[in-house]
């Protein structure tokens, strides 16, 4: 029998507003069940998230059918031909993430794609779950009225010791914003550590958020170095550097370096100002 939400969840099930407000707040899935992801620990395969949410993956698949373009919004990608092939070869290929040697494509989600289906799923007692996670983060995040003079007194002393952090956080931001400017001027492609350094965060966070978004992916060159490549819809915002590296076991070994381009500086700067101001570990230190 089918699971009919309760009414306050209507407001995420029905408001694609709200889902979007929400849709950051990944940290809940967590909070609701361990997310088991591929060996990447960035990706899920659509088994996965239909596991997670303990539902058949037909019925993820009408779900995705649907609503197709918000969770490809989201991060939801499919690969097909060499984008799938380069995926697949860090796990051995592609009968090690369960599909048939002869498959042709794959849907992989991510992080913000899988709490996405939970922000629509009816039929799941987890997406329930995650979705009243969501609503209590919503709710907390709300305006509190006073009751009395004295409780007026204690909000007026909270708002005023937010508005001091707020001032701190945005002396801190504003050096990322003049960063900005500089990289914008500059009209030429530049590897990944100068945009971090930049921006004043560390070069491994940012290049977690482009993992987390969906715009990038991990690959490995046949002699087992680490690589990341943009997706194909993303490609216009980065570039790769191509050169052989020799090596004693192989010939015409190829390495590339992602870069990015003046686009994609730019997308990085807007994707970066509607989130928080990242947490300090992030922020790289003189």
């Amino acid at each position: 029998m089918a699971t009919i939400a309760p009414p306050n969840e209507l407001i995420l099930t029905e408001s694609r507003t709200m889902r979007t407000q929400t849709i950051e707040r990944t940290d809940v899935l967590d909070k609701v069940k361990t997310l088991v992801t591929l060996p990447d620990s960035f990706h899920v395969t659509t088994e996965m998230v239909a596991s997670y949410y303990e539902v058949p993956v037909s019925t993820l698949d009408s779900l995705v059918s649907a609503n197709f373009e918000e969770p490809t919004e989201n991060g939801r990608r499919v690969l097909q031909g060499s984008e799938l092939t380069a995926f697949a070869t860090p796990f051995g290929g592609v009968a090690n993430l369960g599909l048939s040697p002869k498959a042709r494509s794959l849907a992989v989600f991510n992080r913000r794609a899988v709490l996405n289906v939970g922000q629509i799923l009816t039929r799941s007692e987890v997406a329930r779950a995650v979705r009243t996670q969501l609503l209590n983060v919503q709710e907390s995040s709300a305006p509190r009225i006073p009751g009395s003079f004295a409780e007026a007194l204690e909000l007026a002393a909270a708002q005023a010791r937010q508005l001091e952090q707020a001032t701190a956080a945005l002396e801190i931001a504003a050096p990322k914003a003049e960063a900005h400017d500089r990289l914008i001027a500059d009209g030429s492609d530049h590897i990944l550590r100068i945009i971090a350094a930049e921006l004043k965060v560390k070069e491994h966070w940012l290049r977690q958020q482009l993992l987390d978004w969906g715009w990038i992916y991990s690959r490995w060159a046949g002699c087992g170095a680490l690589q990341y490549v943009p997706y194909a819809d993303k490609r216009d915002c980065f570039s790769l550097k191509e050169k052989e590296i020799p090596h004693h076991s192989r010939e015409g070994c190829w390495h590339v370096t992602l870069q990015v381009t003046p686009k994609g500086r730019e997308a990085i700067h807007r994707r970066l100002a509607r989130q928080d101001v990242g947490p300090a570990p992030t922020v790289a230190r003189g």
